[in-house]
């Protein structure tokens, strides 16, 4: 059964996940970590709603979206420890969600200034 949402005309975003990674060592031999591209995809990119919004508004200033994308190897192997470049910003993975067989689904937020 095909999922409506992941058709190929509505992924028509492009996103980068990114993943810390051990880039080089520092001159005692410790790991210098940064921000690498994992992945670059297509997404279905869907804004939290207005209560979502308000909600995170009262924490703290955040922007919540869901990032629908083809499942893979690849897109089956992010984390909530990877990120998500998009929109001149960086997004936190709070959760990764299979959707059937043919995709996933990953909710985050951004930290709004």
């Amino acid at each position: 059964m095909a999922v409506s949402s992941l058709r190929a005309g509505r992924r028509d975003t492009r996103i980068v996940i990114e993943r810390l990674t051990e880039v080089s060592r520092d001159s005692l031999n410790q790991p210098i970590m940064d921000w690498t591209e994992h992945a670059k995809l297509w997404a279905n990119v869907f804004f939290g709603t207005g209560a979502e919004q308000r909600a995170a508004a009262q924490t703290e200033a955040t922007q919540a979206a869901s990032f629908e994308v083809l499942a893979s190897s690849m897109t089956k192997a992010i984390t909530t420890a990877d990120r998500i470049a998009f929109m001149n910003g960086h997004w936190d993975i709070r959760a990764v969600v299979p959707i059937g067989r043919e995709g996933i689904k990953i909710n985050a937020v951004m930290r709004v200034p």
